[in-house]
């Protein structure tokens, strides 16, 4: 309600009035700032090693490049139990002491879906199958298949190896961030399969926006809990043929719960024009004042196929969106050279700002729009 100066009293229908304004017409105060950035700077993309030579190959990369903030590891879920489930955390345990020997910071990326081991579906898990579509992966065309994500039986031991891993890693201060994966296909990433044939089949299944989402608050919740200090986040994608407001509801539900951690990634960036119009880009750039955000490099830099573009368009989309940290591939991160290129035009667009570097890319001819 609006207060009248001091001394003077308003007649009480002129204040019941005034209350009744307030109530139809609330003040909007504007949305909650997330806090300081959880991770800055450049990351680097790394599975998990399959035995000594690879660990020994990641402990040199790390020594030998002072360019990155930290590692996103990514595990694959059958490679981290035993056939019978039970927990196999040895190799888990190498790479992070390689990370704790160098202080490094790291980031869980645990992968169920097409990686989800096989005592999962002898125990009655209900596969959904599949074909891999990525032109751009090794094993294009092949068949594969992932849990339903709302399968009870999938999701009991999903829940599992999450708590496990949050006891074992949870309370370390170098983990800072875990990816919010629950129903994936190939990748971290909110993708579903999505053929017209499997679209018919999805649609089979019943009210899967609602059986989605369900299954998004529930997994929010989890690796919330489970890692009660880290950022969770959420590797934005289209999933299925749901519209963008589904993914407005898994995000204000994150928000509501975990406003200080909850986070956005954009898996896409690139550096072929501004990524303006794009969905993931759009949704980062709408929610970007509330929650954290960061990019992953769509490709590798400095490719003949021109896949990724320009690092200098790619620093122009962060500078624009105000991401806090940069995801690049595997060779990008660990090459010297052009995470050093990275780095360094990152840093001058960040200085400069969004429109006067936009204006030095033009006068340069270099600027995609």
């Amino acid at each position: 309600m609006i207060a009248p100066p001091p001394g003077i009293r308003l007649p009480h229908c002129v204040s019941r009035l005034l209350i009744g304004f307030a109530i139809v017409f609330p003040v909007l105060l504007p949305a909650a700032a997330p806090g300081p950035p959880i991770r800055t700077g450049l990351w680097v993309t790394q599975r998990l090693p399959d035995g000594p030579d690879e660990l020994h190959e990641l402990e040199s990369q790390l020594r030998a490049n002072r360019n990155l903030s930290g590692v996103c590891l990514h595990v694959p879920w059958r490679q981290i139990v035993k056939p019978d489930g039970q927990p196999d955390f040895a190799l888990l345990e190498k790479t992070i002491g390689v990370f704790r020997d160098r202080a490094t910071k790291y980031q869980i990326c645990l992968h169920p879906g097409a990686y989800t081991p096989d005592f999962v579906y002898k125990e009655g898990a209900q596969p959904f199958e599949a074909q891999v579509k990525n032109p751009h992966r090794a094993d294009f065309g092949k068949s594969v298949k992932i849990p339903l994500p709302w399968d009870p039986v999938y999701q009991r031991y999903f829940s599992q190896i999450i708590r496990q891993l949050g006891d074992q890693y949870g309370k370390d201060p170098l983990c800072v961030s875990v990816v919010l994966t629950c129903a994936n296909f190939m990748s971290a990433e909110m993708h579903l399969p999505k053929t017209p044939s499997d679209r018919m089949r999805w649609q089979a299944l019943g009210d899967y926006r609602t059986l989605l989402l369900e299954v998004y608050k529930k997994y929010t919740d989890e690796w919330a809990r489970a890692f009660p200090r880290q950022e969770i986040s959420l590797h934005l994608s289209k999933v299925l043929d749901l519209p963008t407001s589904f993914l407005d509801d898994i995000i204000e539900y994150g928000l509501s719960k975990y406003p200080e951690r909850f986070s956005l990634q954009n898996c896409q960036l690139t550096g072929r024009r501004e990524d303006t119009g794009m969905m993931s880009y759009d949704l980062v750039m709408k929610y970007r004042d509330r929650a954290h955000h960061g990019f992953q490099s769509l490709a590798g830099l400095n490719r003949p196929d021109g896949r990724m573009g320009s690092p200098e368009m790619a620093a122009l989309n962060l500078v624009h969106a105000g991401g806090e940290y940069w995801e690049l591939w595997h060779g990008d991160g660990f090459s010297p050279e052009i995470s050093a290129q990275a780095a360094a035009t990152w840093r001058e667009a960040k200085e400069l700002g969004y429109e006067a570097y936009k204006k030095k890319l033009s006068s340069e001819g270099k600027y995609r729009q």
